[in-house]
């Protein structure tokens, strides 16, 4: 089987403070762990992939990353066979930086940079990273102070880039509706914590490609994060049935007093 990756991630200001949150897709039932270690002297908690070694999360500097796939030629080749990521040690590796600057330095040259549209932020800015194997990196400030920015699998800055119109238009028509319709749901919240339940709600039929939270045959919604960049906190989000989550393992020293306060969220079936 070939693993598909498709996510919805935003990124914006609420509760006073900067927050990052995805949904993340999966044509697999994926195996998570919630970790927490101490890397390059620092905190980090990041929601890892058991099969893949997918990994992405928060330092306690408060800088977050978080990505969604734009494949394209040779980035969907690399998807094919259960193959581990590449893009965990990439996102790893940027947590391990002490400044947001250094952050996204690595995010876009270490092991040659992470492919897709990627979010990095801290307490005081955020920024968009778009680039794919055939993309050179566009890296765009963003104002989370004007409401949620939204990405999900078509290009925003490179034409060309994910889903297109005539390469896959049913998938590309799935991207800008789902991007549409996080846009318009986000419009109006107030709290952080309502954030990743607002975009679970079902506003096509039942198993449509069009819906936020997918059930299709082919895709299907398996589990959220959000992180509070201000408050330091992440959140894990479980879909039952959808996702194998095992728990939270603490890799730090038995003294060490957590910087990052974490919390396990699990919807109802």
């Amino acid at each position: 089987m070939k693993p598909l990756r498709e996510c919805i991630i935003v990124g914006g200001q609420i509760s006073g403070g900067n927050v990052l949150g995805k949904t993340r897709d999966r044509n697999y039932v994926p195996k998570l762990r919630l970790v927490r270690e101490i890397r390059n002297g620092m905190e980090v908690v990041y929601l890892h992939d058991l099969y893949t070694n997918y990994m992405e999360g928060m330092n306690e500097k408060g800088i977050g990353v978080i990505n969604a796939a734009l494949l394209v030629g040779e980035d969907e080749k690399a998807v094919k066979g259960k193959l581990q990521s590449d893009d965990g040690p990439r996102m790893i590796h940027a947590l391990e930086q002490e400044t947001l600057s250094d952050c996204i330095k690595s995010l876009v040259s270490y092991r040659d940079g992470i492919k897709g549209h990627t979010f990095a932020g801290n307490n005081k800015s955020m920024y968009s990273i778009e680039m794919t194997s055939k993309h050179n990196p566009i890296i765009k400030k963003l104002d989370p102070s004007t409401g949620f920015d939204v990405r999900t699998n078509h290009g925003q800055d490179h034409d060309g880039a994910g889903y297109t119109p005539d390469r896959k238009p049913d998938d590309y028509l799935s991207s800008k509706i789902r991007k549409a319709t996080a846009e318009m749901e986000l419009s109006d919240i107030d709290d952080h914590n309502k954030i990743m339940p607002t975009l679970t709600k079902q506003n096509f039929d039942k198993g449509s490609n069009y819906n936020m939270m997918r059930t299709t045959d082919n895709m299907r919604s398996t589990s959220q994060c959000l992180m509070h960049l201000d408050d330091l906190e992440f959140v894990v989000y479980v879909v039952p049935e959808e996702c194998k989550f095992v728990g939270v393992m603490d890799k730090t020293p038995d003294d060490h007093i957590p910087v990052i306060r974490v919390r396990v969220v699990e919807y109802n079936k």
